[in-house]
C-alpha cells in the first residue's frame, strides 16, 4: 500500500446485512429507498450498524526496477494486512469505528537478500478514527501511535494507509455513466526521509453485479498522479520524483451502504537522484503494483 493506503482498503459490513435493509431500506408507505432508485438515481452512502464486527484483507504486492550502472536491481515487496472494524455509533454526525490489526506481515527481497518486518508489537493494537456518510476518514491518532520496523528502512505506521482507507462516494443520486473526482494524498515520514504520494481518480459508475451474494454498484476508476519525496541516507542526500497511472475497480452494494472489493493495478516511472560523496548520480526507476482489498467472511 504504498497506494494502499492510497487506492484504498475500505470496510464493509455484511454481517448485519438483513438488518440494515430493514432498518435503512424502503419505507413501506412512501416506497422511497434509502439508496434511491437504479433508473432515476443511485446514492452511496456508508451505512454501519453498532457493534457489528467485521474482518477483512488487504493484500499489495509491489515490484521497483532501478537501473543503476547499466544494471537492472529489482525489489520485490508484498503486504499482507488483515483487520477488523466495530462500529460504535456516530461521533458528531459520522460513523465512529474501532480498528484492530488481527495480522500483518510485510517482506521486501532485491539481490542483496530478503527482509521480513518486524510486526509482532502492532498485532492486537486497536485505535480508533471516524468516517463520514461520503467517506471522509478522520479522528485518526498519530502516525507514532502503532509503528513496525522494515530492517534499515526503520519504522512504518500502521495508521498512515488509514488515512485514504475507503473510497470516496459522490454527493447526490447517480445514474449508470456518470463521473465523479476524487484526490487522495498520503504523507510518510521515516528516518531516512519523506515521501508523498498525490492520487486523482475519475470515477464511473459502469453498473450493477452480485458480489458475494451482494447487489453491488460496479465503479471503474482511472488514476494519475505523483511520488515525490527527499531525505538523506547512509550520509547521501536523495530526491524522488515519479509519474503515475493506473486503473481499479470497485463494488459496493449500495442496499447496505458497504464497500465489498477494490481491485487497483498500475505502473510508475521516475528518477531518484542522489548527491553524495562520489558526486550526482541519477537512477531511473519503475514500479508496478496491484492491491486487492476483501471482505473475509
Amino acid at each position: 500500500m504504498y497506494l494502499k493506503k492510497t487506492l484504498g482498503v475500505a470496510l464493509c459490513a455484511v454481517a448485519v446485512a438483513a438488518a440494515t435493509v430493514v432498518l435503512t431500506g424502503c419505507a413501506a408507505k412512501t416506497g422511497a429507498c434509502a439508496w434511491g432508485d437504479l433508473d432515476t438515481g443511485l446514492i452511496l452512502e456508508y451505512r454501519m450498524s453498532e457493534g457489528a464486527v467485521t474482518s477483512y484483507r488487504f493484500t499489495s504486492d509491489f515490484v521497483q526496477t532501478m537501473e543503476i550502472q547499466g544494471q537492472s536491481v529489482p525489489i520485490v515487496s508484498t503486504e499482507i494486512l488483515s483487520f477488523s472494524v466495530e462500529p460504535k455509533g456516530t461521533k458528531d454526525g459520522d460513523h465512529a469505528l474501532s480498528i484492530t490489526i488481527d495480522g500483518l506481515t510485510v517482506t521486501a527481497s532485491s539481490p542483496q537478500g530478503e527482509i521480513e518486518a518486524d510486526t509482532e508489537n502492532v498485532v492486537g493494537e486497536s485505535f480508533d478514527m471516524t468516517l463520514s456518510r461520503l467517506g471522509v476518514e478522520g479522528g485518526l491518532p498519530d502516525p507514532d501511535v502503532l509503528e513496525y520496523t522494515v530492517g534499515p528502512q526503520g519504522p512504518k505506521s500502521v495508521i498512515t494507509g488509514f488515512s485514504v482507507i475507503f473510497p470516496d462516494l459522490p454527493e447526490g443520486p447517480i445514474t449508470i455513466g456518470d463521473t465523479w473526482p476524487t484526490t487522495v494524498e498520503v504523507s510518510e515520514q521515516s528516518d531516512e526521509g519523506d515521501v508523498v504520494i498525490t492520487v486523482h481518480a475519475v470515477n464511473t459508475l459502469e453498473g450493477f453485479e452480485t458480489v458475494e451474494g451482494l447487489e453491488c454498484a460496479k465503479i471503474a476508476a482511472v488514476l494519475t498522479g505523483t511520488i515525490e519525496g527527499d531525505g538523506i541516507q547512509q550520509g547521501a542526500e536523495w530526491t524522488m520524483q515519479s509519474d503515475m497511472d493506473g486503473s481499479g475497480t470497485w463494488y459496493f452494494a449500495y442496499k447496505e451502504g458497504t464497500l465489498v472489493r477494490d481491485v487497483t493495478e498500475g505502473t510508475a516511472d521516475g528518477t531518484i537522484v542522489v548527491n553524495g560523496p562520489s558526486g550526482e548520480m541519477t537512477i531511473p526507476v519503475s514500479r508496478e503494483y496491484s492491491m486487492v482489498t476483501e471482505l473475509v467472511k
